[in-house]
């Protein structure tokens, strides 16, 4: 267990135990909650990478990487632990579809503000302007990757703003809310965020590429192909799809648009697995759709 002035990092089983009996020990806690995660930008897939819990005096840090999940589920899942977050709906997915936690007792604000109207809706914008607290370096680790390991320090400071000012946050908002007569579409939007089935068939991923909708029957048929190759060679080099083939050169691809020969692969892949995929992807377009 790693501990500096403004929080504790906890990478093991060993010390994550005695955390989470702490919470069950204090019965009907609150504590504020966000998540980093690899979403296919660095690496191939999605993966959890840190989880930021700050109960209001003090903040911890959970490495995800070496523990296993059932104890990441006891505490997502723990219903005595009301969770502050903010826009959880992609946190939320992440963990059903690949760790099978569903998240429970959230008190999600991001429906509130849209409720609210803000004119910016993002989490520093809405600090900014109810707390008056201007976080920097917001644009700097929105990319940032969050698989590396040791952490970046003023990376771990970026995450940590993400999860401190929520309590804060939450008592603003909720007087807002109280005085404009929303606070019961409120509790029912919020209810229905952590109701919503977050499950997405793996089979189906292919539907969700920007475009595919647009595509003829026979073109839908011929992009899945053309998808299923390219996760294949993503998933072999482990690295983000988008850097194996364009989701735009599969589009054009299955239109007809544009030839296999056309594409660009990056020079980072190894020349044999691109001969290979060249192999394939020709075969499959000779074929016809």
């Amino acid at each position: 267990m790693m501990k500096n002035t403004d929080y504790t990092i906890i990478s093991t089983r060993r010390e994550l135990i005695p955390y989470l009996e702490g919470l069950d020990i204090r019965k009907n806690c609150f504590v504020a909650l966000d998540i980093e995660a690899e979403l296919n930008l660095h690496a191939y897939g999605q993966r959890l990478c840190l989880v930021q819990v700050y109960d209001g005096a003090s903040t911890v840090l959970i490495d995800p990487f070496e523990i296993e999940t059932p104890l990441l589920k006891q505490f997502f899942e723990n219903r005595n632990v009301l969770k502050i977050v903010y826009d959880a709906g992609s946190d939320s997915s992440l963990l059903k579809n690949i760790y099978d936690i569903e998240m429970k007792s959230l008190l999600d604000l991001r429906p509130a503000v849209e409720l609210l109207k803000y004119e910016k809706q993002d989490l520093h914008s809405v600090i900014a302007q109810d707390l008056g607290v201007t976080l920097n370096h917001k644009v700097k680790f929105q990319r940032h990757n969050w698989t590396r390991r040791p952490f970046n320090r003023e990376a771990l400071d970026y995450a940590v703003n993400d999860v401190i000012y929520l309590f804060q946050l939450k008592d603003v908002i909720l007087r807002k809310l109280n005085e404009a007569g929303l606070m019961d579409m409120y509790i029912l939007r919020n209810l229905q965020m952590q109701n919503k089935d977050y499950t997405i068939d793996p089979r189906e991923r292919y539907k969700r590429e920007k475009g595919y909708h647009r595509l003829g029957i026979e073109e839908r048929i011929l992009f899945k192909k053309l998808y299923d190759i390219r996760e294949k060679y993503a998933k072999l080099a482990d690295m983000p799809s988008y850097n194996i083939i364009r989701r735009e050169d599969l589009l054009d691809i299955a239109k007809g648009d544009k030839n296999i020969s056309d594409i660009r692969f990056s020079h980072h892949l190894d020349q044999d697995m691109v001969m290979k995929m060249m192999i394939e992807l020709g075969n499959l377009t000779q074929n016809g759709k």
